[in-house]
């Protein structure tokens, strides 16, 4: 599927009905029914454990269906909905194409659940209830969406509203004590591995 170079702020497709919000937790049945099919499917990070990467999967959709609004990339854990990115794709030099406060209220007000949130520092944000947190950020695209420009010649950003679950900060946590211990048994196997090299050389020191 063809899409835009870059999306114009978003009108009707953010301020529409709440229906077509996702929902963090929800599952990805639910989340389909909001937006259709994906345009876009991204596998979990290659660094990941591949114990952990097996439980992990994102896909990109069309907000409320429409190409020339906003895309919301959404990181499903074990089948639930943990992270969910809000995002325009633009120029680098278009600033002025972003999120604007009340489109992320409404995003905001979309994933409040029973609770409500608390701006915690510069677009940044805290639920009440500690299960969920939200920051606007800027990141490199991921993933080509415009199949006649490859990604390495984009000059593009995704700008937006990303929201994460207590239990995707739970995740990327273990998924951080993990890599850390693995690091520490590679580093103890090359230990190991140098120390029986320069023994096997004490053997035949002299020679």
């Amino acid at each position: 599927m063809t899409l835009p170079r870059f999306f114009p702020c978003l009108a009707l497709s953010l301020l529409g009905a709440a229906t077509l919000q996702a929902r963090l937790g929800e599952d990805e049945a639910a989340i389909e029914r909001r937006f259709g099919e994906p345009i876009a499917s991204l596998a979990a990070p290659e660094n990941l454990p591949s114990n952990l990467r097996s439980r992990l999967f994102s896909k990109i959709y069309s907000v409320a269906g429409k190409k020339d609004g906003a895309l919301v990339e959404v990181t499903f854990l074990e089948g639930k909905s943990v992270r969910e990115f809000y995002f325009l794709e633009r120029e680098k030099s278009r600033t002025d194409l972003q999120l604007n406060d009340t489109q992320t209220n409404f995003i905001l007000e979309a994933n409040a659940g029973s609770s409500s949130w608390e701006n915690s520092g510069r677009s940044q944000w805290m639920r009440k209830d500690g299960q969920a947190k939200a920051e606007r950020r800027e990141t490199a695209p991921s993933v080509s969406l415009n199949a006649n420009v490859p990604l390495q010649t984009q000059l593009l950003l995704w700008s937006g509203l990303e929201l994460q679950s207590k239990n995707w900060q739970d995740f990327l946590a273990a998924a951080q004590r993990e890599l850390e211990l693995q690091k520490k048994q590679q580093e103890a196997e090359a230990r190991k591995k140098t120390e029986q090299e320069d023994a096997a050389r004490d053997l035949l020191r002299g020679i």
